[in-house]
């Protein structure tokens, strides 16, 4: 089973239901923490500092050991990765080398104009490339 875990309350949704999953499958987790360089850069110009691109790995390998210790404390095998590049490339990359059969990724709805502006989501573009793989996908409960 693959998480794919950036910290946001999405991603801690989909961490809750990766851990449901895989102790009722008893399958251990990938956890994945994508740091997208590319994304970054576009949005301040092209003008990403090294200072910005240690802080952004720094962050994700702080949000994987999160990931990666609750699952341990529930129990769950589990294994980390920080990996560069953008999330859809990344995650495939993964499930072509690795093979895990599930996905579990986070998704926030937008909501008025935004769900019309910027990107596609990650989950839509992984449902198709990985033909024969389960997508789930958890969106945060709305409190």
């Amino acid at each position: 089973m693959l998480l794919v875990y950036d910290g946001t309350t999405e991603a801690q949704a989909a961490l809750e239901r990766c851990t449901q999953l895989s102790l009722a499958l008893s399958a251990h987790v990938d956890v994945v923490a994508v740091v997208d360089l590319a994304t970054a850069n576009a949005k301040c110009g092209g003008l990403l500092s090294d200072l910005a691109f240690k802080g952004m790995e720094e962050f994700a390998r702080r949000t994987l050991d999160t990931a990666v210790g609750q699952l341990a404390d529930h129990g769950v095998p589990a294994y980390g990765f920080v990996k560069f590049g953008r999330p859809v490339d990344v995650v495939s990359g993964h499930v072509t080398t690795f093979g895990p059969e599930i996905v579990v990724i986070g998704h926030r709805r937008r909501k008025g104009l935004s769900r019309w502006w910027g990107e596609r989501p990650v989950h839509l573009d992984l449902a198709e490339r990985l033909r024969g793989t389960t997508i789930v996908t958890v969106v945060a409960s709305q409190a």
